[in-house]
């Protein structure tokens, strides 16, 4: 029943929690730091569409790197299988940042940015 458990675990860790709340909670974060917009509807939005956009390479990585990752972790004692958990987030958490980290903006953005940044509301 144990092995069925850890199954169970990983799928559901690679099948849902990643792909339907991480991903899109990580580029809606990201949209919250770097967008142009005060609308959290448009955080949620362009956060979204940038998941949608990068949805193939991100889960292949995350198949990748989690997958194998849970099928050990959750076959572990509890003590420690949370800071093996921990040590594999930090390097997922540094691969997430370095491939997705950047920012493309346009001038456009660049100046719209500038307007939301600014106290008087013209542009700096």
């Amino acid at each position: 029943a144990g092995m069925i458990d850890a199954a169970k675990m990983v799928a559901f860790d690679v099948f849902v929690h990643l792909p339907l709340i991480y991903f899109p909670s990580y580029y809606t974060c990201k949209e919250i730091v770097t967008g142009t917009s005060w609308n959290p509807l448009v955080w949620v939005k362009d956060g979204c569409t940038k998941y949608w956009n990068n949805k193939e390479e991100d889960c292949l990585a995350m198949i990748k790197l989690w997958g194998p990752s849970d099928c050990i972790q959750f076959s572990m004692p509890i003590h420690i299988s949370m800071p093996f958990r921990h040590m594999v987030s930090f390097f997922w958490t540094a691969y997430v940042s370095f491939t997705r980290g950047g920012d493309d903006e346009s001038e456009e953005d660049v100046s719209k940015l500038k307007r939301r940044l600014s106290v008087s509301g013209d542009s700096a």
